[in-house]
């Protein structure tokens, strides 16, 4: 299988898993749509990749389905499926399937570590200012009441005191963040960068279009989404996203 191949399969699928197709099976598969395929009792004997709800499954069995009967037991397989059914039996749809060498289990591991970290590579990349720091003082600029809009965010400003600088050029010491404080589900997993919060920040040029509160500068820095504050025991991997590791300290 070609890496393309190969990637497309790990993107698509939100559950892999090394198994092993069974003669039998102590429970009754979950109702099937006729024409869907057959379903095959497996055992799963290693998740690579899953949520966390599936992620101890490991031991267990599930039941695949298939339009492929050539499935044969204790022929063993890397499994790349879709979850349809978490009741009590696990039903999970193939996609496609290799054989689990260690070669190309080596390309799988590393396609998934590469297709995980896609969504903060981006953002690393996009960032124009990347820095280890701790605030120090943090207020809410602006909570209007009645809020304005429906998922108001509740601007704040925070103080950040610097004490590395992984892209970009050195600031001063300290720099002034914008962030919601909000705990709206729109806003809820934006950082709150709340006095004494510590860790790897990636900074963005306050966007215009939040309509930011007149109190931030405007060429100021602001920090809103999810991935933008990282724990300190992530510097070596986005050291590694930003090319290198060089940054001023």
């Amino acid at each position: 299988m070609d890496i393309d191949a190969l990637r497309h399969l790990v993107r698509e699928a939100g559950f892999i898993f090394r198994g092993r197709p069974l003669l039998q099976h102590p429970g009754e598969p979950p109702p099937i749509p006729a024409g869907a395929g057959e379903s095959v009792a497996t055992h799963i004997d290693h998740v690579l990749r899953s949520t966390g709800a599936l992620r101890d499954l490991a031991g267990k069995q599930a039941f695949v389905l298939t339009k492929d009967a050539a499935l044969r037991p204790a022929d063993a397989f890397i499994f790349f499926a879709q979850v349809l059914s978490l009741g009590q039996q696990l039903l999970v749809r193939e996609l496609g399937r290799v054989e689990p060498t260690a070669e190309m289990l080596r390309h799988v591991e590393q396609t998934i570590r590469e297709e995980d970290e896609r969504p903060l590579r981006g953002r690393v990349a996009a960032a124009e200012l990347i820095v280890v720091g701790e605030v120090v003082d943090s207020r809410i600029l602006e909570r209007p009441f009645p809020p304005p809009s429906e998922h108001y965010p509740d601007w704040g400003v925070a103080r950040v005191a610097v004490s590395a600088v992984l892209k970009g050029r050195k600031p001063r010491d300290e720099v002034e963040v914008l962030f919601a404080a909000s705990l709206d589900r729109v806003w809820f997993h934006s950082p709150k960068l709340h006095r004494d919060a510590r860790g790897i920040l990636l900074l963005f040029r306050v966007d215009e279009d939040e309509r930011p509160p007149r109190e931030m500068p405007r060429n100021g820095w602001q920090a809103l989404d999810p991935l933008d504050l990282q724990p300190v025991e992530r510097r070596e991997e986005i050291e590694r996203l930003i090319g290198g590791g060089r940054g001023e300290r």
